[in-house]
């Protein structure tokens, strides 16, 4: 049996965002098995990799909204995710991102996939705020929340140990 979700797919300069698929599914368990994955519960084994993998697929069926694939549009090749993630222990969806290898850092795809994703969150879900959660020793993180225009809350060590909390707002920083 195969579940049809309704996944929107859009494309931003360089990229494709669309649903995740089986093809992603190495990249992301060789992301989430590597040292790159440390904010992300990693680096875990492939069991534990394919259920965190497994948990952001599903975001789609239980919420109607989830992490994009992000890809790249001359190839479709998978180089990470980004988007909402909400698990039950959270009161609001978190904003999120990653890259899957070093390859694909300092060249804006982070920036413009969550540039992507934050316009059609705000434009055809119409949600007026999100917020990212990001660990306090993860500085390129918090640096790409900052040039996204997110606003910097206060730490939430209840809720995710050592992160912070940056918000993005649909229309800029709130008054």
């Amino acid at each position: 049996m195969v579940v049809a979700v309704d996944i929107p797919r859009f494309e931003t300069e360089r990229l494709i965002l669309r649903a995740p698929g089986v093809a992603d599914t190495a990249p992301m368990l060789g992301f989430l098995a590597s040292d790159r994955a440390e904010f992300y519960g990693g680096p875990m084994n492939a069991s534990d990799g394919w259920h965190k993998f497994s948990a952001y697929v599903g975001q789609w069926v239980l919420r109607g909204y989830g992490m994009f694939s992000v890809a790249l549009r001359d190839t479709d090749q998978c180089i990470g995710m980004a988007g909402p993630f909400h698990p039950d222990h959270f009161d609001e969806p978190e904003m999120s991102w990653l890259l899957t290898s070093a390859e694909f850092e300092r060249k804006g795809y982070a920036a413009e996939a969550c540039r992507g994703v934050l316009d059609h969150l705000f434009t055809t879900h119409g949600w007026r705020s999100v917020i990212s959660y990001i660990d306090r020793a993860n500085a390129p993180s918090r640096q790409l929340a900052e040039r996204l225009g997110a606003r910097f809350e206060a730490a939430v060590d209840d809720l995710v140990p050592n992160c912070d909390s940056y918000r993005h707002f649909a229309a800029g920083p709130a008054a």
